[in-house]
């Protein structure tokens, strides 16, 4: 019997199709089939408003279920850890040098310093330690300023 073959949008192996399945693109293999529902879902985010809403919640949701994954990650994977620290200098230290005559980038983190326009303005703030290691909000502290006149 003469079955058709296709090559799989993946891995470009061939493999046979299923007459059952509609736009057999993908072959089974575990890796393909991730392949085919990443592509999937980044075309369905694209395309339906809803469905990214939806995914936007779920996201909100597992973080506020989860709040110290990060933390427990970077501690059951210490080498990958400081790997990337190390890495992340490197990156912040390219970032900081000039490319001829344009200015250095932006920092990574957003960086709310007061300016002449609004340091006048009373509130909570969030109080972040200044050194050059750090490369985003960590361990800020919330304290209320009020102006005195």
């Amino acid at each position: 019997m003469n079955s058709k073959k296709r090559r799989c949008r993946h891995c470009s192996c061939l493999f046979k199709i299923c007459n059952k399945v509609k736009k057999h693109e993908y072959c089974s293999k575990k890796a393909c089939q991730l392949a085919r529902k990443r592509n999937w879902q980044k075309e369905k985010l694209k395309s339906d408003q809803t469905y990214r809403e939806d995914q936007g919640v779920a996201k909100q949701d597992w973080h506020a279920n989860n709040p110290d994954y990060w933390k427990q990650y970077r501690q059951k994977n210490k080498r990958y850890t400081e790997t990337n620290r190390r890495k992340q200098c490197y990156r912040n230290a390219r970032r900081r040098k000039k490319v001829g005559n344009l200015p250095p980038r932006k920092p990574i983190a957003k960086m709310d310093a007061l300016t002449r326009q609004n340091d006048t303005i009373s509130g909570r703030y969030k109080l972040v330690p200044l050194g050059s290691q750090l490369i985003a909000k960590m361990d800020a502290i919330i304290v209320e300023i009020s102006a005195i006149s």
